[in-house]
């Protein structure tokens, strides 16, 4: 198993354990999603401080992390609605959103 593929299936291992579901959309751009209670912000809290520890493991460079997070409006509505979603952006991790594409 190469560098990158150990590294896809980490991330694909994290996300399964803590629950969440990921998304390679067809610009490159790597997006994870957890619902819960819509209102219940302890759950919200607990996607607010995963999400990132789980995005850490996405090697893009030079792009963004968006999303529902508690920096922005956003996340007022993810929390009104039950759901987190973040998106990461950037470059040089082709190899390893080729082996998540396969997971």
């Amino acid at each position: 198993m190469t560098k990158d593929e150990q590294n896809a299936q980490d991330f694909f291992d994290l996300c399964k354990k803590l629950g969440w579901v990921y998304l390679v959309k067809p610009t490159g751009v790597v997006s994870i999603t957890k619902k819960f209670t819509p209102g219940d912000s302890n759950a919200y809290c607990d996607c607010d401080s995963e999400s990132y520890t789980i995005l850490s493991k996405v090697p893009l460079k030079g792009g963004s992390i968006w999303g529902t997070d508690s920096g922005s409006i956003g996340g007022h509505i993810g929390l009104t609605n039950g759901y987190y979603t973040l998106n990461k952006s950037g470059n040089g991790a082709a190899r390893f959103i080729k082996a998540l594409k396969k997971l």
